[in-house]
């Protein structure tokens, strides 16, 4: 009986723990203010990792917009980004 609540209560909620398209073109939008994120789009495999791997992509759906202008957390998603193209590799 426990195991179909906890079933139940994850169903409940998963939708809100996912991002949608919305999400990542708005970050990706922000994100194309800064030089380290078009360096990445210059490149043509992070680029089509960027546009295609939906692990990348649920990286940068995570972000959070209203932050993206604080240098340390500016860093600190690069580094995140990095990280998830270099697993995508």
């Amino acid at each position: 009986m426990r195991f179909i609540l906890d079933i139940f209560s994850l169903a409940v909620y998963i939708p809100f723990l996912q991002m949608d398209e919305e999400d990542i073109s708005r970050n990706a939008a922000h994100l194309k203010k800064y030089y380290w994120f078009q360096t990445l789009l210059h490149d043509q495999t992070c680029r089509e990792l960027i546009i295609y791997d939906p692990d990348v992509r649920r990286v940068i759906g995570k972000f959070k917009t209203e932050k993206l202008h604080k240098k340390k957390y500016n860093i600190r998603c690069e580094r995140k980004l990095l990280q998830a193209l270099q697993r995508a590799m």
